[in-house]
């Protein structure tokens, strides 16, 4: 039942009634303060201030302003909220895995490369120094497959260590295929 946008006053209607003065395809912003001459610009759909960042769909706006009365269209809105929130979960769930897949990696990556770097000073004074080659070798040895895992991370080919850049689509899929496997 896709009610919603139909049963709906027009995107400059609805921002006419919150208070915003409509001239063409922009309107002056009732949210801004001081001068505010048509930042607001506006589609049939959805409405953005590029001043002050307010933006907002017209279903949401309509409701602010208390327009939906019809039954079908609150439960229309209320159904739309409920799917919207359960296809947000996996979504958070991704977000949350790649920062702190994200995170480990790059403070890997900082550490191995200031342990390196201190081993090359040593190297510099002390040749013979195990320790310091043994900091250099976890540091090359780990190098490409950090920066593989920081370029698919960051959906980015910055290294050579990747053959092509990710997309954050692809990165969502392949987690979602494994997180959901199990």
């Amino acid at each position: 039942m896709n009610c919603a946008v139909t049963d709906l006053p027009p995107m400059p209607l609805v921002l006419q009634r919150a208070g915003f003065r409509v001239a063409g395809n922009r309107a002056d912003c009732a949210k801004c303060t001081g001068c505010s001459r048509r930042t607001v610009s506006f589609t049939s759909e959805v409405a953005c201030c590029h001043r002050c960042g307010w933006s907002a769909n017209q279903i949401t706006l309509a409701r602010e302003l208390g327009l939906p009365k019809d039954p079908r269209t609150s439960q229309f809105l209320r159904q739309e909220r409920e799917r919207h929130q359960r296809l947000e979960v996996p979504i958070r769930a991704f977000e949350a895995w790649r920062d702190k897949a994200l995170s480990r990696a790059i403070d890997e990556h900082r550490i191995l490369s200031r342990r390196a770097f201190r081993a090359e000073t040593a190297l510099k004074n002390y040749a013979d120094c195990e320790a310091a080659w043994d900091a250099l070798a976890t540091f090359y040895h780990r190098q490409a497959a950090l920066s593989a895992d920081l370029d698919q991370l960051g959906c980015a080919k910055v290294s050579d260590f990747l053959a092509a850049p990710y997309t954050i689509e692809r990165l969502f899929l392949e987690w979602r295929a494994t997180a959901y496997a199990a």
